[in-house]
């Protein structure tokens, strides 16, 4: 199976230096990089059937649709799978949003960015087997 990451953040030195950090940690066979959450929920809808079982990088806070809604679109989409682990990322303190994660049945985990090489490597060993 393919080892596939998707990032999802409006910020595109965000999405750079994650993107660098994942591919110096060689664990993943392809990076996916979306800085528009529509940009990513048109891919998630136009998936194709082995595209599936990808863990998804997904920034809290972007204007338009934030995370939270983008996950509500997302599970509108696909329903309810757990081929797909999503991990959110915030640069937040604020505690609402480590709550949110914690008790959202689709959200598999929040981490800080920027991420280090020892997250990316915990996350692959823990979610894409």
């Amino acid at each position: 199976m393919k080892k596939r990451i998707v990032l999802i953040d409006d910020d595109k030195t965000t999405n750079h230096l994650n993107k660098f950090t994942i591919e110096r940690s060689n664990v993943a066979n392809e990076v996916i990089i979306f800085d528009s959450p529509l940009g990513a929920l048109d891919y998630f809808k136009n998936r194709s059937d082995e595209e599936k079982g990808s863990l998804i990088l997904l920034d809290i806070n972007m204007p338009i649709m934030d995370g939270w809604e983008f996950l509500k679109h997302y599970i509108s989409l696909n329903g309810y799978t757990t081929a797909d682990k999503v991990v959110m990322l915030t640069s937040s303190i604020d505690p609402r949003d480590q709550e949110l994660a914690k008790e959202s049945e689709f959200v598999s985990d929040i981490k800080f960015k920027p991420l280090s090489l020892k997250t990316i490597n915990d996350l692959v060993k823990t979610y894409l087997k």
